[in-house]
């Protein structure tokens, strides 16, 4: 036997114990890490704010409690809707009407609403730069996207001062958050996959 072969069998069970104790993440294990997926059409709205709770708040809700705490029989949320079912959760929600300088002076995750080919869309954004914005989203999963293709989905309004639209969530009592849900944008491939996307 040679002396490489030697070496190789005698590293077997090393590399077997090792590899046994290492959990190998595919990049859809990255892509959905702290989202909610939406299970339905149109239920993107209990799926982000589901999201946002478990991932931020350190929650525990799933995407159908909350579309039966909201009673709605279609799924279709709008911000009045979970505004009225995060009281349920001691929280309180705070609509709000912004343009992108003060969006992103926030430090904390909230609810967007957005227009992607037509058709609302609410999402998690939980990191914004100058540049660049992070989405925890129930549809696409972990997405950081260009200032222009975000607000191409975001600015909704005809208001020059307030094109976009945010339900903030904050708890009635205080809790401790989970800092790390909240991200700083990494331009990276998945940045070019996005606007791929977008542009299909």
């Amino acid at each position: 036997m040679s002396l490489m072969a030697n070496v190789s069998y005698a590293a077997l069970p090393v590399c077997q114990q090792v590899c046994s104790e290492f959990k190998v993440k595919t990049w859809k294990d990255y892509r959905d890490s702290q989202v909610v997926k939406q299970d339905f059409d149109f239920s993107c709205g209990a799926a982000a704010l589901a999201t946002l709770l478990n991932g931020f708040y350190g929650q525990s809700y799933t995407e159908p409690q909350i579309l039966e705490d909201m009673n709605k029989q279609d799924g279709k949320a709008s911000f009045i809707d979970m505004a009225r079912v995060v009281q349920k959760y001691g929280f309180q929600a705070q609509g709000l009407a912004l343009d992108y300088s003060t969006l992103s002076q926030l430090k904390v995750p909230v609810i967007v609403y957005l227009e992607h080919r037509k058709d609302s869309h609410f999402s998690v954004l939980n990191g914004i730069s100058e540049s660049h914005v992070q989405l925890a989203d129930p549809s696409w999963g972990n997405r950081v996207l260009s200032k222009q293709a975000f607000l191409t989905m975001w600015e909704t309004r005809s208001d020059a001062l307030a094109k976009g639209k945010i339900l903030v969530i904050s708890p009635k009592k205080t809790v401790i958050t989970q800092s790390e849900f909240w991200k700083h944008p990494q331009p990276n491939i998945l940045l070019k996959q996005s606007i791929l996307w977008l542009k299909k």
